[in-house]
């Protein structure tokens, strides 16, 4: 039996003259824990602004303001999926194996270098162990880029697995050893994808990889496409392909993934196809009777995740007029997250292979459409005689798509280090423990290796952002395996980045010298990090959509003075 292990999928548009490919979601597309990102080539941006042209309007009187226009030239994405498991990565037979460490960065990431014959002893037999494999998933995706890959045929059984390349930090790799520049890039892009709940969170990366010839990897792009999967890693039904003919804006299949967008929450979004702008769109469902049915049916949903009809997040909108439209626009409230999801799709789809979401003509259509958007406040009644008048939230009008940067806000901190490199692991980890013999036994280390809380790799660190207001839990949450008590962790935590808006107990400050790298202005990585008396130079700084989206008991929030859904309205005072 065969099976396909791919790395993260990709979307694309407009970038045919990077060479880069284009994958879409089906049945058959398995992404690295689902999340969407575009190919890694060509340039970001780090603007928040709307891309396209755009247009202002009065929010009076029903008009709409705000208008914004997509366009569908997309740069790098740096949105990935953060699922790698805390405890496969603190028990696998490869990087926390004494024998096969040092022997994987002195070999090409490639097929021969482990097949179970191939020439290198230290590296034979090793993935046989699925935890091994879920981490060279990871690893294979971080290094390599599209249409790279490694392939591993267990020859105990004949299973074959393929890795394929996603992110292409060190496309290098593939061919032979690697220095210090990307073992340590490598390493930032596997912790910053470690996930201790089992969940995929989507997460944003973003640091200085290799600018010379890669200007866009890991900056932030002028657009996000919408997840298509659960937390689970599962796909979300509607983004599958339809077994049979199925029509209308309720059927869950056939959909294509389209933007994030942004907008004020309780605010009145109208959104549509096509390039012109929106102007004097109606408030009154009634204004669209009589239009002319769209081929094209839209769907809203409250976040970055595409929805299904019947999910509580997806948003119930009514069809209204829009200036002098042929066709019905949707009208919506703004969720309270701030943002929404757009997914399209044939009015009929399913009836033969080329209506398939990812694999035909319908689905390139689909992800070459345009959309128009704007938006206004929602009316607010009179206030009752005599009542004291409370000044409104600021308005902003919504955006489509939204900026990577705007839709990933949340400075959660930077991850950096070598999981190679000198003397990597703790020193309790000797040869024969995390190994498979020749009898495909796996035989791990014992857990926990010293006391809880000690880190598997010695030279692996993360900083936290300026929100966080518990780092103990922090660690647990994010880069820690195990039951209470016999716990081990991949990295050690230092503390606060830099500044820190924690009111008590502050931890040790300023751990990155620099708290924007100077190749894209205003992107906010850290860069120059300490951590065991030493400054690493290539870190990656990781952005959430939500505050909470990397801890495991909800409402729990790591940071202050935040919970769930609330919004920071003052900054609390600064640690001294």
């Amino acid at each position: 039996m065969i099976y396909r292990i791919p790395g993260l999928l990709v979307f694309c548009l407009g970038l045919s003259s990077a060479g880069a490919g284009c994958a879409g979601v089906g049945d058959d597309a398995s992404p690295l824990d689902g999340a969407p990102h575009a190919a890694p080539a060509g340039s970001g941006s780090s603007s928040g602004s709307a891309v396209g042209p755009a247009s202002g309007g009065s929010a009076s009187g029903g008009s709409a303001s705000g208008v914004a226009v997509a366009a569908f030239a997309e740069a790098v994405q740096g949105v990935y999926g953060n699922g790698l498991s805390a405890e496969a990565l603190t028990r696998n037979a490869l990087i926390a194996n004494p024998r096969a460490n040092p022997a994987m960065v002195l070999r090409p990431l490639a097929t021969e270098s482990y097949a179970d014959t191939g020439p290198y002893p230290a590296l034979r037999r090793q993935l046989r162990h699925e935890p091994t494999r879920e981490v060279m998933k990871y690893l294979v995706a971080c290094a390599l880029e599209i249409g790279q890959s490694v392939s591993y045929t267990d020859t105990s059984t004949g299973e074959e697995f393929t890795f394929d390349g996603e992110i292409g930090i060190c496309p290098a790799w593939a061919a032979g050893p690697v220095g210090a520049k990307c073992q340590q890039l490598v390493s930032a892009c596997m912790l910053s994808l470690v996930n201790a709940m089992g969940r995929s969170i989507t997460v944003s990366m973003r640091g200085q990889a290799f600018p010379e010839h890669r200007p866009g990897l890991l900056t932030p792009a002028p657009s996000v496409r919408v997840v298509t999967n659960t937390e689970d890693g599962d796909t979300i039904p509607s983004f599958r392909r339809c077994a049979t003919e199925s029509q209308g804006a309720s059927r869950s299949c056939g959909w294509t993934a389209q933007h994030v967008g942004s907008c004020t929450p309780g605010s009145t979004v109208f959104i549509a196809t096509g390039d012109a702008p929106l102007t004097d769109c109606s408030d009154d469902p009634a204004s669209a009777v009589g239009l002319p049915v769209s081929d094209t049916v839209l769907r809203v949903c409250s976040g970055i995740r595409g929805c299904d009809a019947d999910s509580p997040d997806h948003i119930d909108p009514s069809e209204v007029r829009c200036d002098s439209r042929a066709e019905p626009a949707l009208r919506f409230v703004c969720p309270q997250s701030g943002y929404f999801s757009l997914m399209s799709g044939p009015r009929t789809t399913g009836r033969v292979g080329l209506l398939a979401p990812g694999g035909g003509v319908a689905a390139v259509l689909q992800r070459n459409r345009r959309f128009s958007v704007a938006s206004h406040p929602r009316p607010s009644p009179p206030p009752p005689p005599g009542a004291v008048s409370i000044a409104e939230a600021t308005f902003r009008a919504a955006v489509y798509p939204a900026a990577e940067a705007d839709v990933f806000g949340w400075r959660e901190g930077a991850f950096y280090g070598n999981l190679w490199g000198n003397e990597p692991l703790h020193p309790r980890l000797a040869v024969g423990m995390n190994e498979v013999d020749e009898k495909g036994e796996f035989h791990p280390a014992p857990a926990p290796l010293e006391f809880s809380g000690q880190a598997i790799y010695r030279h692996a660190f993360a900083c936290t952002g300026e929100y966080w207001s518990d780092h103990a839990a922090y660690v647990g949450e994010r880069l820690c395996a195990g039951a209470e008590g016999e716990v081990d962790c991949v990295a050690t935590s230092v503390g606060a980045c830099g500044e820190s808006h924690l009111v008590t107990d502050c931890p040790p400050l300023h751990q990155c010298s620099v708290d924007d790298g100077g190749l894209v202005e205003g992107d906010r990585d850290f860069q120059q990090c300490e951590g065991d008396g030493g400054t690493w130079p290539h870190p990656i700084t990781v952005f959430l959509n939500h505050p909470s989206d990397v801890v495991r008991d909800f409402p729990f929030s790591p940071f202050a003075p935040l919970l769930p859904g609330s919004v920071l309205s003052v900054n609390p005072p600064l640690c001294p």
